[in-house]
């Protein structure tokens, strides 16, 4: 019975130093550590117990733009860690929201350095295209950060910003350097996304679908589309969409632009809009352009991870089945999870009319489980 006994200690030790030396094992157990730290319906945090608080701090880093502000969380032990940027997109600068704290302090707690910065199209709730530049300075930053390995530093987004971090991955100036991108809910081409949005249209090359988008996808389409119109254009299109209604007469007055416009915010047919866009302004199709992640995709070279909930409201999931599609096309270097109903699980895109039982919570926690695998595998196997 002894000789069993020790037998099997044995053999435990032996699976414990394997998970805990073998990069696979080191990977799979962070992996299901963090995933309790990140979902509010799990009532434990097991990483807690195993990690020590992550310190946190408010920096200032230099860009083309100015002095820029981030929060930088830094693991609490001596050692050179892997490093994320993570920009929250279009969400009000709110450094102490719970879903903000959950998913950085989990992040550093296994052991990764986290920058959060806050750029202008956060005070601005609309997208400005010079943060782009800023998120390429922040990883100027961080490569020179004592604690960073200067090898393995990616980008991570939601929704807007999960796009402009891919933009940013791109640059010449660190796209041969960035060591992975992975983007929670964005999308890959504006053009597309304002089709989608503005039609109340999901489509593939499969099918069209009726969509819904939620009132804070067509707000911001709506502020950039009037940004690229002349005085006399916006000053007609705001009165129309304040009164609701518009008539003869004040579509005349309109330039071809502007009518283009128009079109757009009526709620167009998916026909119509795809017309439509290609009688915008020069000023409005640039920037929805110097926006998408598709317009210059063949200049990123870093590892792909994406993540969708297939009924995202804000966003629609084709984005993200396009963005892959095309990725590995090129590189192969690409990893797709598409959720379903799991949007209010991680807090992103929140929809009260959503909901799953407990099976359905495990089959999509499981999800994320393998997605953030590859994350922190990833993370220990780049050395360029």
């Amino acid at each position: 019975m002894k000789h069993f006994v020790r037998s099997v200690t044995l053999i435990f030790v032996l699976i414990i130093l394997l998970i805990t030396t073998l990069e696979q094992g080191r990977a799979g157990w962070k992996a299901a550590l963090f995933i309790p730290q990140v979902l509010p319906d799990i009532p434990f945090r097991p990483l807690e117990y195993v990690s020590k608080k992550p310190v946190r701090q408010e920096i200032q880093f230099l860009t083309a733009h100015g002095v820029k502000t981030a929060d930088l969380y830094l693991p609490d032990d001596k050692g050179e860690y892997p490093a994320v940027i993570f920009f929250m997109g279009i969400v009000p600068p709110d450094r102490d929201e719970e879903r903000v704290l959950m998913l950085a302090e989990g992040l550093a707690r296994t052991g990764m350095i986290v920058l959060i910065p806050w750029l202008e199209t956060q005070y601005s709730s609309r997208m400005v295209p010079q943060d782009i530049e800023s998120l390429v300075d922040a990883f100027l930053f961080l490569e020179k950060h004592p604690l960073v390995d200067p090898q393995r530093i990616g980008y991570g987004g939601i929704c807007t910003g999960a796009s402009m971090a891919t933009i940013a991955a791109q640059s010449p100036q660190i796209n041969e350097r960035v060591s992975f991108v992975n983007s929670f809910a964005g999308y890959y081409d504006a053009f597309d996304l304002v089709t989608a949005a503005m039609s109340e249209t999901r489509f593939s090359d499969q099918a069209r679908l009726p969509w819904k988008p939620d009132n804070l996808t067509r707000k911001l389409i709506v502020t950039h589309l009037l940004e690229g119109l002349d005085g006399i254009d916006r000053s007609i299109l705001e009165r129309i969409q304040m009164e609701g209604s518009w008539d003869e007469s004040q579509y005349n007055r309109l330039t071809g632009h502007g009518q283009a416009v128009l079109t757009l915010i009526s709620r167009p047919t998916y026909e119509e809009a795809v017309l439509s866009l290609q009688g915008l302004s020069a000023r409005t199709r640039i920037f929805l352009e110097e926006v998408s992640p598709s317009t210059n995709i063949s200049s990123l070279k870093a590892s792909v991870l994406l993540m969708h909930d297939y009924h995202d409201k804000l966003v629609p999931s084709e984005e993200s089945m396009r963005f892959a599609r095309e990725v590995r096309e090129l590189s192969g270097r690409v990893y797709h999870t598409e959720f379903q109903l799991f949007q209010n699980a991680v807090q992103v895109h929140m929809d009260e009319e959503s909901s799953m039982g407990f099976f359905g919570f495990t089959k999509e926690a499981f999800k994320l489980y393998r997605h953030m695998y590859r994350i922190m595998l990833l993370n220990s196997q780049i050395h360029k």
